[in-house]
């Protein structure tokens, strides 16, 4: 008897009691069907998050032993929150006390300073610091640089450098600007712009990933980055093939050019690619990172670890306030009275790329005094993606390696107690 004729034969009432008792197990099974793909929907998206929280990370040990070629430049003056670090430099036989800074990417120079360099040669450009509000016009110079490592030891490189005809103290300047404005402009209430003394500008950023259009660093690429164009080392010219291109900066010193020994103990992650990437394979993306506030939120977004600033800047996601105060301005030559810090107490985590899969993390606590504590951390308005630039006080407790072959960006701890995962 096929299940139809059975269910016909039935008497009315035991039909309907038929009818009514199939109706659970297939609202069962229906439930068990739904909630099985429930399961594996969330099993697709917790590996595609584990995917993507971790497809920035590289193996620590990538094989560089075919790279020889490598100098060391140990800082002038002992490394401190108060002045950028500087190495030794010889230009146009000027000797200079090279500020390295890697929250920008340029060499600029007080046109002056060069009395030799004709001032009618040259490609116009500008540069602009979003921190301190500085704007440089001037022209493109291509000019040899020699770096003096220790020992005696020095390496050349060439680059085009900005010598700055003029410079301001432009707070109200718009990076988004086209680059044919060279001048600072006028206030909202018709201020005049401070002018700068040019003959005491030098100033060198090695920095990646700085030429967005709203960095205020239009020609910030990797041809004028003077770490990233050596061109000998130890009087011997250097080749693809003997130097590995890019660099160490710990609390010591920069080394120019990797080698096993000089990223030995790094973990890196990898970048992505910049926005000339395809017109020049050494520019990549900055670095990204992950950071949360008394443990909550996870705010991601580009990171930068910079040597030209001892403060922290910090941008939350849109919508989320960072614990913050008004005071007053503790700098005697701040354009502000009154101005906002995040608040005492409140504990900072950053992690790179990720703070669940990270490179590198740490933590402090704003007001606590620890050594990789930035001297103020800035709480930034949350208007575009979030943002942490940890300042030079990093290299308290981490050096940092940029390779500019493979797009990475590396990070040791200087002793065992740091909370570098290796």
């Amino acid at each position: 008897m096929k299940p139809e004729d059975y269910k016909a034969a039935l008497p009315p009432s035991e039909l309907a009691a038929s009818s009514t008792s199939s109706t659970p197990h297939r609202r069962i099974w229906r439930s068990s069907t739904l909630f099985h793909r429930v399961l594996i929907i969330l099993y697709i998206l917790a590996l595609y998050w584990v995917i993507s929280a971790t497809r920035n990370m590289t193996p620590a040990n990538a094989d560089l032993s075919q790279y020889t070629e490598s100098i060391f430049l140990p800082y002038i003056y002992k490394f401190s929150p108060k002045h950028v670090p500087q190495v030794q430099t010889t230009i146009e036989d000027v000797g200079i006390e090279m500020p390295v800074d890697t929250g920008s990417t340029m060499t600029l120079i007080g046109a002056s300073i060069f009395p030799n360099v004709d001032k009618s040669i040259g490609t116009p450009a500008h540069h602009f610091f979003t921190s301190s509000k500085i704007l440089y016009v001037g022209r493109l110079v291509e000019l040899p640089i020699t770096f003096h490592g220790e020992a005696g030891s020095h390496a050349i490189a060439k680059v085009p450098i900005l010598l700055v005809d003029k410079s301001w103290t432009c707070p109200w300047y718009d990076p988004s600007t086209p680059a044919g404005r060279f001048e600072c402009p006028r206030g909202p209430n018709g201020e005049e712009a401070a002018v700068r003394d040019t003959s005491k500008i030098t100033y060198m950023g090695v920095g990646f990933g700085r030429n967005g259009p709203k960095d205020g660093m239009p020609y910030a690429s990797p041809k004028v980055n003077a770490f990233l164009n050596v061109e000998s080392i130890k009087g011997r010219v250097v080749s693809p093939e003997s130097m590995r291109l890019g660099y160490e900066i710990s609390s010591q010193g920069v080394h120019l050019g990797l080698t096993q020994a000089v990223v030995k103990g790094c973990t890196f992650t990898s970048l992505d690619p910049g926005l000339t990437h395809r017109d020049d394979p050494r520019d990549w993306a900055m670095v990204q990172m992950c950071f949360s506030i008394d443990g909550e939120g996870r705010h991601c977004g580009p990171g930068l670890v910079d040597t030209g600033i001892s403060q922290m800047y910090i941008r939350a996601e849109e919508g989320f306030t960072i614990p913050n105060v008004t005071i007053r301005n503790p700098n005697p030559n701040g354009r502000a009275k009154m101005v906002k810090r995040v608040k005492p107490g409140t504990r900072l985590s950053v992690g790179f790329p990720s703070l669940e899969y990270a490179a590198m993390s740490y933590s402090f606590v704003v007001g606590d005094d620890s050594q990789v504590e930035p001297t103020y951390v800035f709480p930034e308005a949350s208007l575009r993606p979030p943002f942490v630039n940890t300042g030079r006080n990093l290299l308290w407790g981490y050096s940092i390696a940029f390779d500019a072959v493979d797009g990475r960006f590396g990070f040791r701890p200087v002793d065992n107690t740091s909370s570098a995962h290796l």
